[in-house]
Parts: structure tokens; C-alpha cells; sequence
């Protein structure tokens, strides 16, 4: 496939990392009630930010970087092709 045998460089590693640990603490501040400042939200926001941060968990996970590639645009697939771009306001909303 296009991404086997991709590794990435050390520093590339470290950032993605980064990213991935930032996912976490911003999940983990919303569960513990803490406000996201708007800027924040609105980068955040971003496609290319949200791809970023969604790869990076996905490497995190997997340390391959085509299962991060395939687990990201299976993530898209699912909100933008099956679900045909309809958003829920929440994950879970009878919870």
C-alpha cells in the first residue's frame, strides 16, 4: 500500500506524540468540566488540526503509521460517507 514501511524520524515521532498527549489532557479538561478557551476551540476545529490530532492517537495506538493513515479516514469515512455528513450534538446522547 502507499503507507507501508513509513516510519517516522524521531522528531516526527516526539510531535506526533505531543499531539496525541494533547488529545488526551483535552478530553480529560472537558470531563473534568474545564472551559475550552474560543480560540482554542475554533483551532481545534480546523480539519487539518482535527485530521493531525486523530492520526496522532491513532500512531499512539498503533506505531504504524498506515493502520494511524487507514484508522483516520475510516473515522471520516463513517461521519462523511455513511452517515452522509448528518452530526450528532453528542457521542452519546441517551446517556
Amino acid at each position: 500500500m502507499i503507507f507501508q514501511n513509513l516510519k517516522l524520524s524521531e522528531q516526527q515521532e516526539k510531535i506526533v506524540l505531543v499531539l496525541a498527549a494533547y488529545g488526551i489532557v483535552q478530553v480529560l479538561a472537558q470531563d473534568l468540566g474545564i472551559k475550552t478557551g474560543k480560540k482554542q476551540r475554533d483551532l481545534v476545529q480546523k480539519m487539518p488540526v482535527q485530521i493531525a490530532l486523530l492520526f496522532a492517537g491513532a500512531y499512539t495506538v498503533t506505531n504504524d503509521v498506515e493502520l494511524a493513515v487507514y484508522t483516520t479516514a475510516i473515522y471520516y469515512g463513517l461521519k462523511f460517507i455513511y452517515s452522509k455528513g448528518e452530526t450528532s450534538a453528542v457521542c452519546f446522547e441517551d446517556v
